[in-house]
């Protein structure tokens, strides 16, 4: 499971010793049940996630958190292909508009139809929770880059 950049914790006992939300901030919850959206491809694929203008890498088949100022976000999920293959125009679902209420935890799923073609949803808490059951968590959220 990407060496080193996930901890066999649980979702419930990471937001059971994970610090409250701060005062006008909510919290995204950003999962990958199914593996990554680079499932199923061949070479030189790094999966990023930015969130407004801050990317990190996520390695998929785990869950993370953020917490961010209340308000509205932009989520997109983006791989970025090295080698042979380029990939110029992201494909499938890959962005969603998040609107984030101070204390609120919002939960987006990320998901694959094939390599990277991606599909982002918010889910309810139940769903992410019974999903989010048996993923460790990516360890690995330090702001990589920033966007223009």
């Amino acid at each position: 499971m990407r060496g080193g950049m996930t901890d066999n914790i649980s979702y419930q006992q990471t937001m059971a010793t994970s610090p409250a939300i701060a005062p006008g901030h909510g919290r995204i919850v950003v999962y990958s049940p199914i593996g990554g959206p680079n499932i199923g491809s061949t070479l030189g694929v790094i999966d990023f996630i930015s969130i407004d203008k801050d990317i990190v890498r996520f390695g998929g088949e785990s869950y993370f958190y953020l917490d961010v100022p209340a308000g509205t976000h932009n989520l997109t999920a983006t791989a970025i292909v090295t080698g042979i293959r380029k990939n110029n125009i992201q494909p499938g679902n890959n962005r969603i508009e998040l609107r984030v209420s101070e204390a609120q935890v919002v939960y987006v799923r990320i998901g694959s139809e094939r390599a990277m073609v991606y599909s982002l949803e918010t889910v309810l808490q139940l769903e992410a929770e019974a999903e989010m059951v048996d993923l460790p968590l990516w360890t690995n959220t330090i702001t990589t880059m920033t966007l223009d």
